[in-house]
């Protein structure tokens, strides 16, 4: 909610205070952009005090029109208004342009650079060699045998230890994302072919890298916005929403469907369905699309020749027929399939899923320090 529009009681004084305030200073105790600090003094909501080095604000002016800005009711949750994905008629559309026709056309960095910027600009990221060269030494101290989702968290607390801790802050310094996201996942190259290299199996990853990019408003995706409103850094960012991702229900939900694919492999669909007592089975069903979840149907439809994918149609099939049409494969089913043909263990589907998706999380992120700081407050009922 905008600040009332009536002038602030207190005059502006002769001089600015001892304790005065610059305009980045001022503009970040309001959580707004230097610009709509200018435009508050312009209504006359704030007294800017002229000096050869900048703007200087009355703390005490500006914190009674903090105050006056902060009387929403407790537990308000603004709606998020994004330019970023859009999930019409399940179509998945980033910045208006379809994200399966960019799976087929487009490196993993072009999309994400559209997200970031709204122009799809190829070649690898950008990167930092010292700051690269800090997150690999950090990670040869891991033992053997971590699995590779579990490395990129600590990839990236690694990188938010080796950036400079103080800085403009983030809506005013416009951080640049891609030398952190070179040192967390490039490693100097291209992200699709590091991706090959720490799975094993070269090639093949980029389509799935560009469709999982970003998918609108997911729960890892609130805990981005939400670090980023409180002016969190990028790595703090990242490690916000890779906390939220863990686990079986989103980026771990390609393992749980890897393990129910083994069991159709080695049992047959019905024998493999038969624990799960009626419910839809791990892969199949969808909360977002109404129908069919675009990515899945791209991505199964070009599942290395073998075992799995013979054995996919019967599958869907056999679903389909005892869960009906809100049975669809999701994505998760097609990551495990990928997975399981080229043999990898179940939580290769998760690493692929969380690489993907730093792009989303930094687009949101980006988005989000353009917005008024610290919007996003729960209110908690007490008692019975």
């Amino acid at each position: 909610m905008p600040p009332p529009r009536t002038p602030p009681r207190t005059p502006p004084s002769a001089a600015p205070p001892a304790s005065a305030l610059s305009s980045a200073e001022a503009a970040h105790r309001l959580g707004v952009r230097r610009a709509t600090l200018y435009a508050y003094v312009s209504r006359g909501l704030l007294h800017a005090h002229r000096t050869p080095g900048g703007s200087l604000f009355d703390p005490a002016e500006v914190e009674a029109l903090a105050a006056r800005g902060r009387r929403r009711p407790v537990g308000t949750v603004e709606t998020v208004h994004s330019e970023l994905t859009s999930l019409d008629d399940d179509r998945l559309r980033y910045r208006g342009q379809d994200a399966v026709a960019l799976s087929r056309t487009h490196s993993f960095e072009a999309v994400a650079r559209l997200l970031w910027t709204g122009t799809a600009t190829p070649g690898p990221f950008a990167g930092d060699p010292r700051l690269t060269a800090g997150v690999e030494a950090v990670l040869r101290g891991l033992p053997a045998g971590t699995r590779p989702a579990a490395r990129l968290r600590v990839a990236v607390a690694a990188a938010g230890a080796l950036l400079p801790a103080e800085g403009p802050s983030p809506e005013e310094a416009g951080p640049d994302p891609e030398p952190l996201l070179a040192a967390v996942l490039g490693r100097g190259g291209a992200v699709a072919a590091a991706v090959g290299d720490v799975l094993g199996t070269p090639g093949g990853w980029e389509p799935a890298l560009v469709l999982l990019a970003d998918h609108g408003l997911a729960v890892s995706t609130v805990a981005a916005r939400v670090a980023a409103s409180a002016r969190a850094r990028l790595p703090a960012v990242l490690s916000a929403a890779l906390g939220a991702a863990d686990g079986p229900l989103h980026a771990g939900a390609p393992a749980v469907a890897h393990r129910f694919l083994e069991r159709v492999l080695h049992e047959g669909p019905a024998a493999a369905l038969a624990p799960l007592a009626g419910r839809v089975p791990p892969g199949f069903g969808t909360v977002v699309h109404t129908r069919a979840d675009p990515r899945a149907e791209e991505l199964l439809d070009v599942v290395p020749a073998g075992e799995v994918a013979a054995a996919l149609p019967g599958l869907l099939v056999h679903v389909l027929r005892t869960h009906g049409a809100g049975a669809h494969p999701n994505v998760d089913l097609a990551l495990a399939a990928h997975a399981l043909a080229r043999g990898l263990p179940p939580h290769a589907g998760e690493f692929v899923f969380v690489a993907a998706r730093t792009a989303g999380w930094v687009a949101h992120a980006l988005e989000e320090y353009r917005a008024p700081a610290l919007r996003y407050r729960v209110r908690g009922l007490h008692g019975t």
